[in-house]
């Protein structure tokens, strides 16, 4: 499946009614759930959702609700690493945001 893979603030339009995923510049193989997952750290990361609640959001679509669980786990585990080296590269403040969301993410699904 193509995936997005790079949700920054700029690449997703929204509006009342829609979300557009824009600037396909990254587009890469993987598996479906992959860009569910990171809407979940985006949710988490704008201060509206906690990791249960953008996880539910998440399992609104089948192939996030229908992903392995060992798998999610691997991939929230590896988006602290990746999230903590482009906070501590960038200016930008909501990387630092997505650190913190991947970090309370991983740690919501090690406690399960």
């Amino acid at each position: 499946m193509l995936t997005h893979s790079d949700w920054t603030p700029d690449n997703v339009l929204v509006s009342p009614d829609r979300a557009w995923l824009i600037d396909w510049a990254w587009p890469t193989l993987g598996a479906a759930w992959t860009d569910p997952a990171c809407w979940v750290l985006r949710l988490m990361a704008s201060g509206g959702h906690t990791a249960h609640e953008a996880e539910r959001q998440a399992s609104r679509l089948p192939a996030f609700q229908a992903a392995d669980p060992a798998h999610i786990d691997l991939f929230a585990a590896a988006n602290i690493r990746l999230w903590d080296e482009i906070a501590q590269a960038s200016t930008s403040a909501w990387t630092i945001k997505m650190a913190q969301a991947a970090k309370s993410w991983a740690a919501c699904r090690q406690a399960r």
